[in-house]
């Protein structure tokens, strides 16, 4: 079975009337969700900003950010087909495009200020580590100031079978090479980190 095919399967599976957002999404709680999101709007700038979110589930980022007043141009993106329906649904003023960005060159080079991928590598699908070799380096070629994204941290105390954990510094070494220049914050959850990436044009400084 492919990736896509896993996390569809695994997503898809959980959409249901009787269950919340961050269930469905498979985030431990609604608050760990928004903590999550607060790491990216504390740290950036997203008003009127062109977003992406990559693995938008169904667009929980655009209603966190609505209810904190701030309105960027919102984009989100999921592989699948049911999950943008569910999310146009929830929130019809918004963007959705069902595309895998990491396959799919249909969203082009710097095409929005900030890239945001929030739990998106966390099922363990065998291949996660090599497929972040790839799956980096597009994140950061999509954006023109920011791309941000967050995984589980190998310190975490109960590692639960079928998600992955890793450790940070292998994770910034993969950016070695990258035009960005890579900020690492695990401070705000026991089994979380995000890097924020500032992308370097060639030229500048």
């Amino acid at each position: 079975m492919s990736r896509e095919q896993d996390i569809r399967r695994h997503y898809e599976t959980r959409l249901s009337s009787d269950r919340a957002n961050f269930d469905i999404l498979d985030w431990a709680s609604a608050e760990s969700q928004r903590i999550r999101f607060a790491v990216l709007a504390d740290n950036i700038d997203l008003h009127g900003k062109a977003l992406l979110d990559v693995g938008c589930g169904l667009g929980d980022l655009y209603t966190f950010c609505r209810e904190r007043g701030i309105e960027p141009e919102y984009t989100g993106v999921d592989l699948s087909e049911k999950m943008i329906l569910a999310a146009r649904r929830q929130n019809p003023a918004a963007t959705f495009q069902c595309v895998d960005v990491f396959t799919d060159a249909t969203l082009g080079a710097e095409q929005f200020d900030v890239v945001f991928c929030s739990g998106a590598f966390n099922l363990n699908l065998g291949n996660n580590r090599r497929f972040l070799l790839t799956a980096l380096p597009r994140l950061v070629d999509l954006a023109r100031g920011y791309a941000v994204f967050n995984l589980l941290h190998e310190r975490t105390q109960y590692q639960e079978d079928g998600y992955f954990y890793c450790n940070p510094e292998d994770v910034l070494k993969m950016l070695r090479g990258l035009p960005c220049e890579p900020r690492l914050l695990d401070d705000y959850l026991p089994n979380d980190f995000t890097v924020i990436c500032r992308k370097i044009r060639s030229g500048s400084g």
